[in-house]
This record gives structure tokens, sequence and C-alpha cells, in this order.
């Protein structure tokens, strides 16, 4: 099932993290989905740069890409993702990793002002 902090791994190349930020049981459904990609100082999101000490299933600085975040009622779309082998589940970050990324969300340029109503308040 998908909810809030739900991470996923994308099978192909190259290989991007996905997390959910949004609490589908608390928000009619709707899932924010931010993708996690290497940080190469280019990025234009600046907002929250992780590293594999934070969360170890990355394997180098990675930036959250809020700009190019998706939202909408998803989890059964990314459910059957899932199930073709587009994407597979992997352990989520910390509850103070996770916390961080949606604080950071609320203010970040990028996050579309839709998605922005379905964050938790942390």
């Amino acid at each position: 099932m998908i909810g809030l902090g739900t991470a996923l791994k994308s099978t192909e190349p190259p290989f991007h993290r996905c997390l959910v930020i949004s609490d589908p049981n608390a928000c009619d459904g709707v899932v924010v989905l931010v993708r996690i990609t290497t940080d190469d100082g280019t990025w234009p999101d600046r907002d929250c740069i992780l590293t594999p000490e934070e969360w170890d299933q990355l394997e180098h600085a990675s930036t959250v890409a809020y700009s190019t975040c998706k939202f909408g009622k998803a989890g059964a779309a990314l459910e059957n993702a899932i199930a073709r082998g587009l994407f597979m589940k992997i352990p989520s970050p910390s509850a103070g990793v996770l916390k961080r990324i949606i604080s950071a969300a609320q203010t970040a340029q990028g996050l579309p002002p839709g998605a922005r109503r379905y964050l938790p308040q942390m």
C-alpha cells in the first residue's frame, strides 16, 4: 500500500529514487511523489540535499527534485507500476530525514503550489 514515506527505486537507468511526501489516507487519496536525483551542483532544486549517510538507499549526494514532483490520486497506478516491475519498494528514509524533506517542501520554490496543500504539517 502506498502511504506517507513510501520509497521507490526505478528499475531502469538512471535508477532514480522516489518518495511519497503526502499521506494519501489523510488527503482523499492524493499522492505527492518527489524524485531524488544526483546532486551535480547544477540542479535547480537546492532546498534539500541528502547524503548516503542520511539515507542508505543513496549512493552519492542527491537533491530532492521538488520542481519535477507529480501529484494526484496515483496510489493504484503506483501499485500497478510496482507489480509490472517498473519500480521496486525500498526502505524509507528515517522519520527525521522524511520530516526534513517535507519541511523543505513547505517553502521550496520548485514545488507546485497545488501539491503543497497536500503536505502534512510537520
